[in-house]
């Protein structure tokens, strides 16, 4: 039997049950290969990516990289009627079902006990009671990393720099994923992870003591794109697995994960989207200065 094999840089356990959705939906199975957005986009550079059919979402400012828009093919067979016109790309090689959004992941009990309040921005998070006690995402490995920092960009400008060299003080412990910083603060060895809410959601159904929330100088979301191999063999089923993320079956697997849905009303209140096309150009920069600025503070901590 056929199978399409998709790529994804999403969450393991909202890809279960995408993969099942579409795959019954096609009557076809799915083959998996799951990576970090970083790991995943440099696979598309290097090629070796291997012969994959459809992209089951990335984070937008990895993808809108001219030097892979080669690779995707115009999805002519997928109606979009719903979707707002910033949410397809012109040459509709790809379009975004859904944005993730960043979250703060923390156990009310921990910080009830170290007399703490529960931080609701990152400037909260610049005082010394925090030190030693935070986990953080790396934005040049991560998107949930790269989320954060373009939000803190948008609210704060170039003063965001300021602000971050203050929490770098803290000595954060830093990882490549958005599933690092909860295991951290489930372990104890952290007081609040910062992550998206899908991986938070998924951490707080295993751990009900843990709660998240969208700080509120970072209260964007940043779109997540889908699309196909240009040259795939099984373009036309890629194409009706994609049409099912379109479905109010694959929008409320998203909205149970935290995520941002074109048309409908997120639980946190209003979020704006991550200007993406900037923040794809700015990327490499940014992650220089944040790397500079994180790596310096830790030498001199």
């Amino acid at each position: 039997m056929t199978e399409l094999n998709a790529i994804s840089s999403m969450e393991h356990a909202e890809l279960a049950e995408f993969i099942a959705g579409i795959s019954q939906h096609i009557g076809m199975p799915v083959r998996l290969t799951r990576c970090s957005t970083s790991e995943l986009i440099e696979r598309l550079h290097s090629g070796s990516a291997g012969a994959w059919d459809l992209l089951l979402g990335t984070a937008a400012t990895a993808l809108l990289d001219p030097g892979l828009a080669w690779q995707l093919m115009p999805l002519t067979d997928i109606e979009f009627a719903g979707l707002p016109d910033a949410a397809v790309a012109t040459d509709r090689r790809w379009f975004a079902a859904s944005g993730f959004v960043p979250a703060f992941c923390y156990d009310p009990k921990v910080l009830a006990r170290e007399g703490l309040a529960v931080p609701t921005s990152w400037q909260d998070l610049t005082g010394p009671e925090w030190s030693g006690r935070l986990a953080l995402p790396d934005p040049g490995r991560s998107g949930a990393g790269y989320l954060h920092l373009g939000a803190l960009l948008e609210h704060y400008g170039e003063q965001a720099w300021a602000l971050l060299a203050q929490v770098a003080r803290q000595d954060p412990s830093i990882s490549g994923s958005s599933t690092a910083p909860i295991e951290a603060v489930v372990q104890g060895q952290a007081w609040l992870g910062v992550t998206v809410s899908t991986a938070a959601t998924r951490a707080a159904e295993q751990h009900p003591d843990l709660r998240w929330c969208v700080p509120e100088d970072a209260r964007c979301y940043e779109d997540e794109v889908f699309a196909c191999r240009a040259g795939s063999p099984n373009a036309a089923y890629a194409q009706q697995a994609l049409q099912w993320m379109l479905t109010p079956a694959a929008a409320a697997i998203s909205q149970r994960y935290g995520k941002v849905v074109p048309g409908q009303a997120h639980p946190s209140g209003t979020l704006q989207p991550l200007p993406a096309l900037q923040a794809s150009r700015d990327k490499a920069a940014r992650c220089r200065q944040w790397q500079a600025l994180f790596s310096r503070e830790t030498a001199h901590g």
